[in-house]
């Protein structure tokens, strides 16, 4: 009996390390960026996964990267971000699955809203 807790106690343990470290994956030091690319709605922009659940847009510019929450009349909401299930990235309210990451890139694919059963996929790159 002793030893059925013991292993489920480290196999709880050893999960809850596993999104640790994958949420440490996504979040971002200060002069680091996710260079959002989402080949089904071909947009490009930046990103910022915060330690606290929140995240930012960003812009490229000239001097760097310009803070972009918000566009003109356009307000967002909350900006956050989660993981479920070691499997699935869940951004404002929409849901992503993880397909693939390393410390450099991130995979994640969804289906398409209007196109039934059409697969896109978001690749997130790591930049300063």
């Amino acid at each position: 009996m002793n030893r059925k807790l013991i292993l489920i106690a480290f196999l709880i343990l050893l999960s809850c390390g596993k999104e640790r470290e994958l949420e440490n994956t996504f979040v971002t030091k200060k002069s680091e960026y996710w260079q959002y690319n989402d080949y089904c709605a071909k947009s490009r922009v930046y990103f910022r996964f915060n330690k606290n659940g929140s995240y930012d847009k960003y812009l490229k510019s000239y001097t760097g990267f310009d803070l972009f929450n918000n566009d003109g009349d356009l307000l967002s909401g909350s900006r956050t971000w989660s993981l479920k299930n070691d499997s699935i990235f869940v951004w404002d309210n929409e849901e992503y699955k993880i397909e693939k990451y390393s410390t450099q890139q991130i995979r994640l694919s969804y289906y398409h809203y209007k196109k039934k059963n059409k697969k896109c996929s978001i690749t997130l790159n790591k930049i300063n």
